[in-house]
């Protein structure tokens, strides 16, 4: 079984994080903030969350795979997230209780933090530690 034990998502997140605050308080002095825009935020930073979450999980589990397996399990769940990503914001633009503006918002501001991450690593060891373990060991990062 493979196990990563220097989970870096965990540090993305933390830049996106920072990130939507940042825009959180810049988007109080420009727009009113009522409940459609709250619900926008919660909706757009948690979906953009558990994205990241799938994504680790995705490439944790195409490591156990053969090659064509692999390419074939990533296509797939490519896929996936994309038609969550499009339905979501279908939802949020559909449902007037909730900004779909913030929502497309919060899921484009992933890119800039991916940047600001990548610079803060630049020239610190950012490789995972990929530790073999056996299959009767707990399986935190199961298939679902």
């Amino acid at each position: 079984m493979v196990v990563i034990k220097n989970r870096k998502s965990l540090e993305l997140i933390g830049i996106y994080t920072a990130i939507v605050i940042l825009t959180a308080v810049i988007a109080v002095f420009f727009i009113e903030v009522d409940t459609p825009v709250i619900k926008g935020f919660f909706i757009g930073y948690v979906i953009t969350v558990l994205k990241l979450f799938l994504m680790e999980r995705i490439i944790i589990n195409s490591l156990k795979k053969g090659e064509s397996k692999a390419v074939n399990y990533v296509k797939i769940h490519y896929f996936i997230r994309f038609l969550l990503t499009f339905l979501i914001l279908v939802i949020s633009f559909v449902d007037s209780s909730i900004n779909g503006y913030v929502v497309a918002v919060l899921f484009l501001l992933l890119k800039p933090a991916t940047y600001v991450y990548g610079f803060l690593i630049k020239g610190n060891d950012n490789k995972y530690e990929i530790v073999e373990q056996d299959d009767d060991d707990y399986d935190e990062y199961g298939d679902f």
